[in-house]
């Protein structure tokens, strides 16, 4: 689980950003990123550069003033920092690499959810640190504040392991790093009792050694520090202390001049045991990289140095404890200069960002929830080629396009025949600036760059930039440095542009570098600029013309650029590309019958604004889909699907707290567009439910929206439906003598029990994904305990009689007209079983303008009597309603002169289902209609066609089973409509565990009917066990507490015990270890006492299966 934040704090540079980092920050508290009640808190530095350390106190006051108001306090106080979780995350400055900063730099990685379905979207070097921070870092810490720089990335193998009993001062956390590497950054000084004695920038060579470990390596800074509540607090309390108030936004306001102040140099720095008052307060030991700090004017001088007093006063004495992270790894994403030239000041070029693109170190976390691939959120279309070693990043790549090896593209929309050589960084292009692509030959080694930004109040403007990935960005103009990878002397020979047109004549030559040369274009006054002028600082030749329109556009530098970037416009740009990408996916996943799961995409398009877009993609695969005529090849599936999935639109959409996706679907207004779908016309009737779905998604009403999702379910029903009707040509019957007016034609029927592979044989997974089912026919109490029976009767009328043999009641009704008919598909009306097999046997034709009475007459010259019933409670799981359909089927065939053998009646069970609209599947008849022990399968392929293997079973084996199985009835009734289409749902969305337990339910279904053949009790037993578990994973919440509980007290007498059905209650099935089970169960369940509510029946193997006969 990992830390559960107060408040999460991000700081950045300006109120603009500001609002579209607080935007991304909401966004991942919406996808379940962040707990819902954490504070999240974006807040700019009060002013420019006010360093870490300031943007460090600015932060602490700006959440304490939040949690004070939430504790209804007036002013703030700093007791409720006292049990408060609090992070706060510095974006740091501008990055020229990417617009969005380092912390929301896109990674080659999609995050993978825990447990329940998560979230799809890009994951940044930010939702890393986070997750880092979160679940193994502070995992176990105490309250306190944790202060994390986002300017690298850290990998933490483990579970950060520290003893925090009775910590009470600042913690450290390092990590080792090799000399090599840590000569151009900070490293703690530490003891053997690991305190911090010192922290050092840029050791040299000679103070190095005095900080190498016995391991060889140091101590690094790796920008994560823990402030227990208790330091914390007294470092709020200097934010009314002049000078430091200066670090505030209440120091500002109140008209203070503001103060850089490092966190580690001078906050940090004053703790270390090692450090002098007089070294420390002088500036000789602090300031932002722990020097000397450049010349100031007196006044500033005396400013810092009582600011510093200051800090020594209020935080000298607090112990720093130095934890290093084993296996830890520390990658500033601001590159080093070589280890060879140490003397070189740091300068920025793409190559370290390139290889932290191309070989994420973060890959080598082994419990990171990461799955990395180099093209990652993209779209790759055919004829377009990606070489080995290349990264492509939330991007669509059309036409012909080549990537080049070592190449990274990021954020782009590429088309036509566009070769990107080696090395080359392109960010952010759009598929506008493909044209000028094709006709450029770019060169290796290249970064080429579109910024959205605000130019002095203009209107979102994009700029393109470029410049070579070896390029110093900061290094100073000259024939040492390089632009676009030549010299700076070559490229002005080259181009013809002079010195002074970048830099201007009062620019100092030593700070003239790429990072301020007046470069890119923005706009002319006469002719368009884009990308064109951009590439021309590329050409080998010089061109007059556009020279000329170069030095006669408004120019900006890349520092500029940097300054003024639309974050907003930064971050929908990768959205749009992102959403774009993802609704091309699921084209090509739902039109090529792909398993791959899309809930998490739908569910971030309805956080994110994009659920219009996403429905209308859906609308477009639904009716490309559509076939004109159900066949073999052509079925409505994809179409079902693709309904299915806008229902989960919608009802992410609605979200959680709306009422459940399950209930009723018969909504008037939505029925024109179901009637056109019954009756085939599907392009129609998805026509019609778009209609109806703008309407109810207008209203904006969450409640409308869940509504509207189960509509959508019931017109996928009706696809499924439709597709499950082909079984209805695998009916056969035989002519048969037909019996007299009033003979009665009477079958019995046991019940079943599934044993293993149950829901695999449930419509769409039975043809989609193919189902196998091991159960048996049982005699309950040694009876067979479902049967039906008719005959003729003189009056042409339909006499339905419902009969229960529990209290020996009974329903009837007479059907006259065909109105009494009616009701055939509608599950719960009374005789709607019986009145949709009359339909399936085609004793009667519905609809039809030919009289009940007069279609009665002119078929049959009579009438029928109709009875049904049954020993069994309602919702027992035993498979009763279908057992029940297959022998009233058997009667009426009977009656009408015709047999049908129990295939043919285990498919005409499955029409009779799709009649009545209750869907289900096909395994309850196959165990009630056929003797014994059977394995039935369907394959996934329509039509659907059951088949039925006999599994040999000895007579010993036989004999065991029956002296050792018991069934339990557990009071309980099921709610089995309710969890059908929960796992249909779930089908639908192909939620991998689903997908992968279906895998498992048929291969132990075949598991199971192995051992019946081979006789191995304690094999058939832990498939039932493991069956069980199984049921669980498809329908949660099918174990009642009070199963749990009986299950619990029989499990040491047991080899397996399962519930039957689709679980949720009705009957138990427990096969012991021991003979004599109806006793045993008996006693231990009264023994556990928890069988007060329960009765317990003997349950045998029924050897002869559904009987039919004629009485004289």
């Amino acid at each position: 689980m990992g830390k559960h934040w107060t408040a999460i704090v991000l700081t950045c540079q300006s109120v603009d950003s500001a609002h579209a980092y607080q935007d991304e920050l909401n966004l991942r508290q919406k996808k379940g990123l962040i707990p819902a009640d954490t504070l999240l808190l974006t807040v700019e530095d009060p002013k420019a550069h006010v360093g870490s350390g300031g943007a460090t106190l600015n932060a602490l006051l700006i959440v304490a003033e939040h949690l004070s108001a939430r504790s209804h306090f007036t002013v703030v106080t700093s007791e409720v920092l006292s049990d408060a979780h609090i992070l706060i995350m510095h974006m740091g400055r501008d990055f020229p690499f990417d617009p969005c900063g380092k912390a929301f730099t896109t990674l080659p990685a999609t995050l993978r959810s825990e447990g329940a379905v998560g979230y799809d979207g890009l994951f940044c070097n930010l939702d890393s640190l986070l997750d880092t921070m979160t679940r193994k870092i502070s995992a176990t810490s105490p309250p306190g504040v944790w202060v994390c720089s986002t300017d690298m990335l850290l990998t933490v193998p483990n579970v950060l392991e520290v003893d925090w009993t009775d910590f009470s001062g600042v913690c450290a956390v390092t990590v080792a790093a090799n000399v090599a590497y840590a000569r151009n950054h900070g490293v703690y000084r530490v003891n053997t009792e690991g305190t911090v004695e010192d922290i050092v920038y840029k050791p040299s060579s000679t103070s190095m050694q005095e900080l190498v470990t016995a391991e060889g390596t140091v101590h690094l800074v790796s920008g994560v520090v823990f402030l227990s509540a208790g330091v914390a607090e007294r470092l709020l309390n200097v934010h009314v202390i002049p000078p430091l108030d200066a670090c505030t936004y209440m120091g500002l306001d109140s008209g203070a001049e503001p103060i850089k102040l490092s966190l580690f140099f001078d906050i940090l720095l004053c703790m270390a045991s090692l450090v002098t008052e007089e070294a420390f307060v002088s500036g000789d030991r602090s300031g932002q990289y722990g020097g000397t700090p450049r010349p100031r004017n007196e006044r500033e001088v005396m400013i810092m140095r009582n600011a510093r007093a200051l800090l020594w006063k209020t935080l000298r004495g607090i112990n720093v404890k130095a934890v290093c992270i084993p296996n830890g790894r520390h990658d500033y994403m601001t590159p080093e200069p070589p280890s060879s030239q140490p003397h070189i000041s740091m300068t920025e070029d793409a190559t370290v960002h390139l290889q932290h693109l191309l070989q994420c170190p973060l890959q080598l976390d082994r419990i990171c929830n990461l799955t990395w691939a180099p093209v990652t959120h993209s779209t790759i279309e055919e004829g377009c080629t990606v070489e080995d070693s290349s990264v492509v990043i939330n991007s669509v790549l059309q036409g012909n396009v080549h990537v080049t090896s070592g190449t990274v593209v990021n954020h782009c929309h590429l088309k036509g025949h566009i070769c990107i050589p080696e090395g080359c960084y392109l960010n952010g292009l759009g598929e506008d600036v493909s044209k000028v692509l094709q006709s450029t030959q770019l060169i290796p080694n290249t970064v080429l760059q579109c910024f959205h930004v605000n130019l002095f109040g203009t209107d979102t403007a994009t700029v393109y930039t470029i410049f070579g990935t070896k390029d110093g960005l900061q290094a100073t103009a000259g024939e040492d440095n390089t632009f676009c990878n030549e010299s700076w002397t070559v490229f002005f020979q080259r181009t013809g542009i002079l010195h002074g047109d970048l830099w201007g004549p009062h620019m100092p030559t030593e700070e003239c570098c790429l990072m301020n040369a007046k470069l890119f274009p923005v706009f002319h006054p006469t002719e368009p600029v884009g990308i064109a002028e951009v590439l021309w600082l590329l050409s080998k030749s010089k061109g007059a013309s556009l020279l000329d329109r170069w030095r006669g556009s408004w120019r900006v530098s890349l520092q500029e650029v940097l300054s003024a970037v639309d974050h907003a416009a930064e971050f929908k740009w990768r959205r749009d590309l992102f959403y774009s990408v993802g609704q091309q996916r699921v084209q090509e996943v739902l039109l090529s019958g792909r398993g791959d799961c899309l809930l998490p995409f739908f569910k971030s398009a309805a956080v994110e604004g994009y659920h219009r877009q996403v429905l209308s993609t859906l609308d477009q695969v639904a009716l490309e889909a559509c076939p004109q005529v159900v066949t073999e090849t052509t079925t409505p599936g994809i179409t079902a699907r693709t309904l299915a999935c806008i229902a989960d639109v919608l009802g992410s959409l609605a979200g959680d707290q709306w009422g459940l996706r399950s209930g009723p679907a018969a909504n008037k207004s939505w029925q024109a567009a179901f009637q056109l779908l019954e009756a085939g016309e599907y392009p129609a009737g998805i026509q019609a439910l778009v209609r109806e779905r703008e309407r109810w998604l207008d209203s904006s009403r969450p409640d409308h929206l869940i509504r509207a999702a189960r509509h959508y379910e019931g017109a996928e029903q009706i696809l499924r439906r439709n597709i499950v009707m082909t079984a209805k040509q695998f009916i056969h019957t035989q002519p048969s003598p037909v019996p007299g007016v009033g003979q009665w034609v009477v079958a019995e029927c046991p019940a079943r029990i599934d044993v293993s592979g149950g829901w695999s044989d449930t419509p769409p997974i039975t043809y989609e994904h193919g189902g196998s089912v091991t159960n048996i026919a049982l005699l309950i109490d040694g009876k067979k305990p479902i049967g039906a029976k008719a005959k003729r009767i003189q009056e042409p009328e339909l006499v339905l009689v419902m009969g229960s043999n529990l209290d020996n009641s009974s329903v009837g009704l007479t059907c006259r007209e065909l109105t009494d008919m009616e009701t055939y598909c509608q599950p719960h009306a009374p005789g709607a079983l019986l009145k949709a097999c009359i339909v399936c046997a085609e004793l009667v034709t519905l609809p039809s303008p030919t009289p009940l009475r007069e279609q009665l007459q002119a078929r049959h010259g009579c009438g029928f009597e109709l009875h049904t019933w049954s020993d069994l409670p309602h919702g027992s799981g035993l498979g009763t309603s279908s057992i029940m359909a297959g022998a009233i089927l058997a009667v009426l065939y009977k009656v009408t002169g015709r047999e049908a053998d129990s295939l043919s009646l285990m498919h005409g069970v499955l029409y009779v289902e799709q009649l009545l609209t209750s869907g289900g599947g096909w395994q309850d008849q196959v165990g009630g209609l056929d003797p014994g022990v059977k394995i039935g399968r369907c394959r996934p392929q329509v039509p659907v066609k059951i088949e039925v293997e006999h599994v040999p079973v000895s007579d010993e084996c036989l004999q065991a089973v029956n002296s050792r199985l018991v069934l339990v009835y557990t009071g309980t009734t099921r709610l089995a409509r309710n969890l059908l289409q929960d796992v249909v749902r779930n089908w639908y969305a192909r939620l991998p565990e689903i997908v992968a337990n279906c895998d498992g339910l048929v291969t132990n279904a075949e598991e199971c009917a192995r051992a019946f053949k081979e006789g191995d009790l304690a094999a058939i037993g832990a498939c039932m066990d493991r069956y069980w578990e199984q049921k669980k994973k498809m329908a949660p919440g099918s174990e009642p507490a009070a199963v749990r509980r009986m299950m619990t007290a029989l499990k040491p007498h047991v080899y397996g015990q399962v519930l039957a059905g689709a679980g949720g209650g009705g009957f138990m099935c427990v096969l012991t270890k021991e003979p004599g089970g109806l006793q045993l169960v008996r006693e231990v369940l009264q023994t556990a006492g928890v069988g007060e509510d329960v009765s317990i029946h003997a349950a045998q193997v029924d050897m002869t299966g559904i009987t039919v006969t004629t009485l004289e």
